[in-house]
């Protein structure tokens, strides 16, 4: 999804994803929700900057919200790189089954030095897609209540 103020970029580090959830339909209403959030956060303090959210669907224990906004300034963009942890089968009826070699992909540890970490919950929804649908809001949520700096500028939700 692009548009004048938002960038979202998403991949998956998890074997076969698309093969368990409809991920064009997932991005779609994630690009949507941000979309709908924008006029609650101080995008104007950008100056004209760019931001991009990286979202990774990875195997890993926890959420993870990078503390830091990234910046490139060749392209004027204040980028935030968040990780959704995608279950196995193990983990939530729903999960995807380990693939040969009994994985869905390497396992990322949690850093709380470097992220933000949150629990996914993964009891609380009955599919995949409302999962990361669901995972995707509570990132967005707690990164625009806790806010992020771009060149010294605290880009969050404002209250209306």
């Amino acid at each position: 999804m692009k548009s004048e103020r938002v960038i979202v970029h998403t991949w998956a580090e998890v074997t076969a994803l698309s093969d368990f959830a409809e991920m064009d339909s997932v991005d779609e209403k994630i690009t949507a929700y941000i979309e709908s959030i924008l006029p609650r956060i101080n995008t104007e303090d950008l100056s004209g900057w760019i931001l991009v959210f990286r979202v990774n669907y990875r195997c890993a224990e926890f959420i993870s919200i990078d503390k830091r906004f990234t910046r490139v300034p060749s392209d004027r963009e204040c980028g935030l790189t968040v990780g959704i942890p995608i279950p196995d089968n193990t983990q939530a009826p729903y999960g995807i089954p380990p693939v040969e070699g009994g994985k869905l992909g390497s396992r990322y540890p949690a850093v709380p030095k470097h992220f933000h970490l949150l629990d996914p919950e993964y009891d609380k929804y009955a599919n995949l897609e409302k999962y990361i649908f669901a995972a995707a809001i509570k990132i967005l949520d707690f990164a625009f209540t806790t806010g992020f700096t771009c060149y010294k500028k605290k880009i969050k939700f404002q209250d209306l």
